[in-house]
């Protein structure tokens, strides 16, 4: 089986996990305001969001933060 390299948004969407989950740590910012700030400035599509809220929930469920 075939491995399909990571596409462009892919890859952006895992730099902006890894930040976001820096902010996390650094100053214990809530997942839902970091994503919803994020939204709110139009800087990420509405697809993209949803991945990165989904990736962050199911995150947060397993570290037992939400």
């Amino acid at each position: 089986m075939d491995i399909e390299p990571e596409d462009k948004e892919a890859v952006l969407i895992r730099e902006m996990f890894e930040e976001i989950m820096k902010l996390i740590r650094e100053k214990q910012i809530k997942l839902e305001s970091v994503i919803q700030r994020t939204a709110e400035q139009e800087m990420i599509q509405e697809e993209a969001f949803r991945r990165i809220y989904k990736i962050l929930t199911e995150y947060g469920k397993r570290k037992q933060w939400l």
